[in-house]
């Protein structure tokens, strides 16, 4: 990236790349994050990743102790469980404000992202540009659950804590998923939003979130949620 870039500009793509090379696993848990070693990954100067990283340590994507600089945060149940949990709570309530307020074309983007992400499953292989594929096409489908809340604030919540939680799934990239099933899982949650039942929706949301952090936790030899 150039140098003659506006400290702000520079700092948010720092902040961005960042983030995609920590949630990806690109940048190990725990592995410190020493600025003379992020400028020779990035290209980009000292100044804008100091920002960057400041940004990150505020939301949690990035861990600052005095005396020790920035790490990478750990991977630990009691992290997974406190994410899992805080999405099972507010998610819900984010999907029945969208059902209340959506109208055609957000029911239109449901079904398109959908689509999408069905047909990217359909061509998968084991590679990791493959995942990432798969990852946005996942990212785009839950964003587009929640695009009707009219408050966001928690839109922008969900999605911090939604993209907290892909590091943790990216886990899972050493084991082989049932994919029928994850095509299912996301078509039944569909489809009780297109039908605006928010009973089952919120139901199923919630259920959704807590399989993950169940597939994680036994990948890691850890006993299930409580």
């Amino acid at each position: 990236m150039p140098d003659d870039l506006a400290p702000s500009t520079a700092a948010e793509a720092a902040a961005h790349r960042l983030r995609q090379d920590i949630v990806a696993g690109g940048l190990a848990p725990d592995a410190r994050l020493r600025l003379r070693d992020l400028i020779a990954r990035y290209g980009i100067g000292a100044t804008p990743l100091r920002e960057a990283l400041s940004r990150l340590a505020a939301k949690g994507f990035v861990h600052f102790e005095a005396q020790k600089g920035f790490s990478v945060p750990p991977i630990t149940r009691a992290h997974l469980l406190d994410i899992t949990r805080t999405r099972q709570i507010i998610e819900p309530e984010a999907l029945r404000l969208a059902m209340e307020h959506g109208d055609a074309p957000w029911e239109d983007e449901i079904v398109a992202s959908l689509s999408l992400l069905r047909r990217e499953i359909e061509r998968r292989a084991p590679t990791e540009a493959w995942l990432d594929a798969y990852e946005l096409k996942h990212h785009r489908f839950h964003r587009a659950l929640i695009a009707a809340c009219p408050l966001p604030t928690l839109r922008g919540y969900c999605d911090e804590l939604y993209i907290q939680k892909t590091r943790y799934r990216r886990l899972m990239k050493s084991a082989l998923p049932d994919w029928s099933h994850v095509v299912r899982a996301h078509e039944d949650l569909a489809s009780h939003i297109l039908a605006r039942d928010i009973a089952a929706a919120t139901a199923a949301i919630r259920w959704h979130i807590g399989t993950t952090a169940e597939a994680v936790l036994a990948l890691l030899g850890e006993p299930p949620p409580t």
